[in-house]
């Protein structure tokens, strides 16, 4: 399971959601282009530096991919950090696209598999970031009220941190790093989109080098 709430989970679920046909991530521009070439009806999203790459259609804000804008279509997409943390985690059996929006759902369906539960969070450049530790305390905490989990010291890490600022998330991730940085983007509307809990029950699964909803395409889990 992939994490990363500002901003790429939240992109790519938002997206799903509002009828896109598949998400293909990939770890470079130049590799877009390529694939652009290849599908040249598809869309380009993705950031670098929290900025809409110059050329793509979209950059990494899920506010932009709207049903006019996306329904139907299949968009290859790349960030700083989820679509690489994405590329990290093809050799999984199955590798799920989490965030604070469909967190409740996400545990539900991880607590009928049968199988040990990895989570990574994407982070920043290398570095832990709050909101996907936030989120990944979120799923944990989702996770204990199903079942009985054997947790390691990250998880109980991220469980606390959850614990300790459920009651605001949105204040919290405006201190975070990245929420920092958006905010000198005037990007605060993402962060507020991005904090909200529980607000979706699509369950993004990455396979096949593409990005798709599970429940609807039929995937045995």
């Amino acid at each position: 399971m992939v994490i990363d709430v500002l901003r790429a989970s939240n992109t790519i679920i938002t997206a799903l959601n509002n009828g896109a046909k598949e998400i293909i991530p990939v770890a470079e521009i130049e590799t877009a282009w390529e694939l652009k070439k290849k599908n040249p009806d598809y869309l380009l999203g993705g950031e670098r530096k929290s900025k809409k790459i110059p050329g793509f259609d979209f950059g990494n804000s899920p506010l932009e991919y709207t049903p006019e804008k996306i329904k139907n279509r299949g968009i290859i997409f790349t960030t700083s950090n989820g679509s690489k943390a994405l590329k990290t985690s093809e050799k999984a059996k199955h590798t799920f696209v989490a965030s604070l929006a469909n967190a409740k759902s996400v545990s539900k369906l991880l607590n009928s598999l049968t199988t040990d539960i990895v989570i990574l969070c994407a982070g920043t450049l290398g570095f832990p970031s709050l909101e996907d530790t936030l989120a990944a305390g979120k799923i944990i905490a989702e996770l204990e009220n199903l079942s009985a989990y054997e947790i390691n010291d990250f998880g109980l890490i991220a469980l606390s941190s959850y614990q300790n600022s459920k009651s605001d998330l949105y204040h919290t991730l405006l201190k975070s790093r990245n929420g920092r940085r958006l905010q000198e983007l005037a990007m605060v509307q993402d962060i507020k989109y991005c904090s909200l809990i529980d607000t979706c029950t699509l369950i993004p699964e990455y396979k096949n080098n593409k990005i798709i909803n599970p429940i609807e395409n039929s995937v045995n889990l």
